[in-house]
This record gives structure tokens, C-alpha cells and sequence, in this order.
């Protein structure tokens, strides 16, 4: 598991993720008699919740910065092995070829993460110790996401030939 395929596995849920942590933000600040823990320990509760919601917004940011430099079938590439979204057209060429574009495409992510000040001692200081980001690594740590055959085969347009049956 590398951060860069955590951050891809994240990217379609980001925005997602910062609507919900301003929403729990809010519903503490206006619940907070219901708490009966200390003022500074809720004050720093809240601070962290704040910077939590700030870092994936400049993550955010970042994300879309380089997602707009590739190209639409890198896009779908991405978006099909990370997010599982099938793609409108099929991809024209065999899953060897398949397998060789997206190694390619993770050092060109790797490229571009580092340009904008993303590594891996960056990621794990300050991107997953948030929840969200925390819990797409753990999932990635214990499953591999698997394709059903139907998916692929839409995918890579592979056509299986119908046997008619002899009369």
C-alpha cells in the first residue's frame, strides 16, 4: 500500500468528507453543554477538528491541481482501478497493456505529489492521522479491491462469443 493509492482511493469522497466534518464541527460547538469534559480538552478537540477540515481542504486543492494535468483516459484509468467507476467507452487495448499504463500513471502521481509537496514522511505526518484518510488506508491494508468479471469485461470490451446451440 503506497500513499499515493491511499490519496487516489480518497479523492472522489474528499469533498464528501469536508461536508462532514464542518457539519460535526458545527453540531459540537452547538451541543457543547452536552459535553462534560473539560473546556481546554473540547477547545482542543475542536481546534483539531478545524485543522483536520483544513488540511483536507488544501489536499482537496491539491488533488485537483493534478488531476486536471492528465489527460481523459488517464482520468479514467485512474477513476476505474481507485474508485471503480467503469468507464463510457471501453479502454481499446489488452489488460497487459492495461497493467503497464497504470504503473506508468502511479510514478507520473508520485511525480506530480511531490511537486506540489506531498511524500510519503508529509502523508504520514499530516494527511493519515485523519480519520477519514486513516480508515480508506486500513481497508486498503486488508482488502484488495476485486473487479467482478462483468466490470472487466465491459472495460476492456472483451466479448465473449455465444455458442449457438446446434438444432
Amino acid at each position: 500500500m503506497e500513499y499515493a493509492e491511499v490519496l487516489l482511493a480518497a479523492y472522489g469522497n474528499v469533498a464528501g468528507a469536508i461536508k462532514s466534518k464542518r457539519k460535526n464541527y458545527f453540531l459540537r460547538c452547538q451541543n457543547s453543554k452536552y459535553f462534560y469534559t473539560p473546556t481546554d480538552v473540547f477547545s482542543q478537540d475542536l481546534l483539531d477538528m478545524l485543522a483536520d477540515c483544513e488540511k483536507l481542504i488544501v489536499l482537496k486543492n491539491k488533488l485537483d491541481v493534478m488531476f486536471s494535468r492528465f489527460s481523459q483516459e488517464e482520468k479514467a484509468l485512474l477513476k476505474f482501478k481507485y474508485q471503480g467507476i467503469r468507464p463510457k467507452e471501453s479502454f481499446g487495448y489488452s489488460l497487459r497493456t492495461y497493467f503497464r499504463k497504470q504503473n506508468r500513471l502511479l510514478d507520473k502521481v508520485k511525480r506530480y505529489l511531490s511537486y506540489l509537496g506531498i511524500d510519503k514522511e508529509t502523508f504520514d505526518k499530516d494527511y493519515l492521522p485523519i480519520d477519514y484518510i486513516e480508515a480508506i488506508a486500513g481497508s486498503m491494508r486488508t482488502q484488495k479491491r476485486h473487479r467482478n468479471l462483468s466490470s472487466v469485461a465491459a472495460a476492456f470490451d472483451i466479448v465473449r462469443p455465444k455458442i449457438a446451440a446446434a438444432k
